[in-house]
């Protein structure tokens, strides 16, 4: 008969013990449920944003100049002056162009005396005709005489009309509204007609220009976008005007649109464009439903019912653009799917999971 020592009997019952714990621990899909929250794939349209880079421009811009030589007599603007449409900016001496429309006046008048006497001496031959005592030679060469004066004083007032023209271009005038942002002339300067005298921008409809890939070009129907100006960083809506194709070597053509709220803007400023545009239907997920891999991969945890009870499952998706907190998903998951979207930070293959939305 075996004898065993107090040290053997309290060792062999460790072990007994220990062999009966161990099986009586559950294994993993025994182990408590994981409170997961879930969302059920659903098609939705896929929205693409584009990131654009653009500017502010002026739909007006004006580089004033003069159609008459001459000097300049005053200006009565400065850089940065806002002028209203009609203001007197620059004006150039006057005195020739003044003495030669004098000139025209009194050409007008000579003329015009010229052309009374002349219709005088008609009349009288008119009435010697009639007493047949003034031969029809003379009155034929009185009424040439009539008509030569006429046509002289036409020509002298049509010439008081061109220095009347001449005069008034030794004015320049605003075209329109606007800011004067560059000055290029001084007063006691010589300027010709097509020297560039200043420059005016029309800052009360600015525009935003966007450059945008042809790519885009077939879904802008039903685009929307949104503007960030320099330095600002809120976000705005803006209202597309018009998209202008540009150099085909370029790839791109010119979206020109407008801020529909009242922003702070001057031309040349840089400003941040989102576009989006609406592409087909298709399933989209939370973007905190994807888990991303160190090997660039990304996959989702799907909760599938099994013999009334929830488990999780990996699955690898192939992503597309993202759009207002969701992820469009091109390829890995069905319409119909359950997608875990809390609580899949730590989930085993097969793990079971409770929803917290049952």
């Amino acid at each position: 008969m075996l004898q065993f020592s107090p040290l053997s009997r309290a060792s062999t019952l460790l072990v007994t013990v220990g062999a009966v714990l161990l099986l009586s621990l559950p294994g993993p899909a025994a182990a408590q449920a994981t409170r997961v929250e879930t969302q059920q794939v659903e098609e939705t349209p896929r929205i693409e944003t584009l990131r654009l880079t653009g500017s502010v421009s002026a739909p007006r811009t004006s580089l004033l100049s003069t159609a008459e030589a001459g000097q300049v007599a005053a200006l009565h603007v400065d850089l940065g002056d806002q002028v209203r449409q009609g203001e007197r900016l620059l004006t150039l001496d006057i005195r020739e162009a003044e003495i030669e429309r004098q000139r025209a006046q009194a050409n007008i008048a000579q003329a015009r005396a010229e052309r009374d006497d002349a219709q005088r001496r008609l009349n009288e031959a008119n009435q010697l005709s009639a007493q047949q005592n003034i031969a029809a030679s003379e009155q034929r060469q009185r009424q040439t005489t009539l008509a030569a004066a006429e046509a002289t004083l036409d020509a002298q007032q049509a010439e008081l009309a061109l220095w009347e023209l001449r005069l008034s271009r030794h004015e320049v005038t605003a075209p329109f509204d606007a800011f004067i942002t560059r000055r290029e002339s001084q007063p006691g300067e010589w300027v010709t007609p097509g020297d560039t005298l200043m420059t005016l921008v029309d800052v009360t409809s600015l525009r935003l220009d966007f450059s945008v890939p042809f790519s885009a070009y077939a879904q802008m129907d039903n685009a929307t976008l949104d503007i960030r100006l320099e330095g600002d960083p809120q976000w705005y809506t803006a209202r597309t005007q018009t998209r202008v194709p540009q150099d085909a070597s370029s790839r791109q053509f010119l979206l020109r649109a407008e801020p529909t709220d009242t922003l702070t803007m001057l031309p040349g400023m840089a400003v941040e464009g989102r576009l989006r545009l609406e592409g087909d239907i298709g399933p989209s997920v939370p973007r905190g439903a994807l888990i991303r891999r160190p090997d660039g991969s990304v996959s989702v945890w799907l909760a599938r019912q099994e013999d009334d009870a929830w488990r999780a499952y990996e699955q690898r998706v192939e992503i597309g653009s993202g759009h207002d907190g969701n992820v469009a998903i091109l390829d890995g998951i069905e319409v119909g799917d359950r997608v875990i979207v809390v609580g899949n930070e730590r989930l085993e293959e097969g793990q079971s999971v409770s929803l917290i939305d049952d």
